[in-house]
């Protein structure tokens, strides 16, 4: 059994936590610690992790999804001696070089690759934006987690499934849909629930009109996620 924690969202769960635009989460699974992305502003990531009692030294990986500012802008704060650091192949040089010059161990991703007992990457996936995002083997299933989903949540979800034998139990994350039609938006869930998804946490940059549309959607557990959000797996 396992647990995710909301670290940084644009929402928030409770008071005393700051949202930030962003996304970051902690995936905790059979004593291996994974900080999943970082949020884009440390002062942000740092108060958060500490009001929830999350140690960011004390993690095994960093996978990061993607690299845009609001997935890696607060990566000062999550580096440490001994972690492994898991990212897509396309990251920047200026990115690799830093994490040679931290002598941490980083696992660039081009392939699917199960790189920890229970966590496997999808691989890096789409065109113009490169991104990966995460398989975790929860007790219901496999749960794929989102940072932005550029290439597509379909296709995603998708992938995810080919690679799990089985389609994703919970799909959480950002699903990137600010910009699709309610009929678009439709149409997602409608693929989600006949691919077998039993429940969806949509954050960050869904959209809040696209969240209400996957709300209102009959056929799977909507789940209300947001910074201080903590789910079992």
């Amino acid at each position: 059994m396992g647990e995710i924690t909301i670290i940084y969202d644009n929402r928030t769960a409770r008071d005393g936590l700051y949202p930030g635009w962003g996304f970051s989460a902690l995936v905790e699974l059979d004593g291996t610690r994974l900080l999943f992305d970082t949020g884009g502003d440390k002062i942000v990531l740092e108060h958060n992790a500490d009001a929830l009692g999350i140690d960011l030294k004390g993690t095994d990986y960093l996978f990061l999804s993607h690299e845009h500012c609001d997935h890696i802008g607060a990566i000062s704060s999550a580096l440490h001696k001994g972690l492994t650091v898991v990212y897509p192949d396309s990251f920047s040089a200026g990115f690799k070089k830093r994490i040679a010059d931290e002598k941490l161990t980083g696992i660039p991703v081009e392939e699917p690759i199960e790189f920890s007992p229970g966590f496997r990457s999808t691989g890096e996936l789409g065109d113009e934006i490169k991104e990966q995002s995460l398989i975790v083997a929860g007790k219901d299933g496999p749960v794929l987690i989102t940072g932005c989903a550029h290439p597509g949540i379909i296709r995603i979800a998708r992938v995810a499934t080919e690679l799990s034998g089985r389609p994703p139990s919970l799909v959480i994350g950002g699903y990137h849909l600010g910009s699709k039609t309610d009929s678009e938006v439709e149409g997602i869930a409608e693929f989600l629930k006949r691919l077998g998804v039993k429940r969806v946490a949509p954050c960050h940059c869904t959209g809040e009109r696209a969240m209400n549309l996957l709300r209102g959607s009959l056929g799977f557990e909507y789940i209300d996620v947001k910074a201080g959000t903590s789910l079992e797996i």
